[in-house]
């Protein structure tokens, strides 16, 4: 496989996730309970990658843009990250509650919200170089 077609497959891959994410992150605007920034954050970064012209359009939008600004304003902020983190494990610990009833499904919501804690933390330090 040559490296334009490695990097073409690669550019496909992160544009596809970057839709998945913002369908997410939209649902976590109008779904209480349920974190948007953090899936707004890896859109961005994911389109970052694979389309400029959805990387300016996102920051175009009216609430996802006004999201983005409001991040980029606050400059290595650490209360804003531990924010934005909190926001990710309040939506977990409502799930494990209300809905989680086993414990190999609360073990996989706990070990996915890890890692999203720190991709998110990664995110908003990429966001704000």
């Amino acid at each position: 496989m040559t490296v334009n077609k490695k990097n073409k497959t690669k550019k496909l891959i992160f544009l596809l996730s970057g839709i998945i994410f913002l369908g997410l992150a939209y649902i976590g605007i109008i779904l209480p309970g349920f974190p948007a920034i953090p899936f707004i954050l890896l859109a961005l970064f994911l389109f970052a990658n694979s389309s400029g012209k959805l990387y300016n359009w996102m920051l175009r939008q009216k609430i996802i843009g006004k999201i983005l600004s409001d991040t980029n304003a606050k400059k290595k902020n650490l209360w804003f990250k531990l924010f934005v983190i909190s926001q990710l494990w309040v939506s977990i610990t409502v799930a494990l509650i209300l809905f989680i009833d086993s414990y190999l499904w609360a073990t996989v919501l706990i070990l996915a919200g890890i890692i999203f804690s720190y991709i998110t933390y990664w995110l908003i330090g990429w966001l704000q170089e």
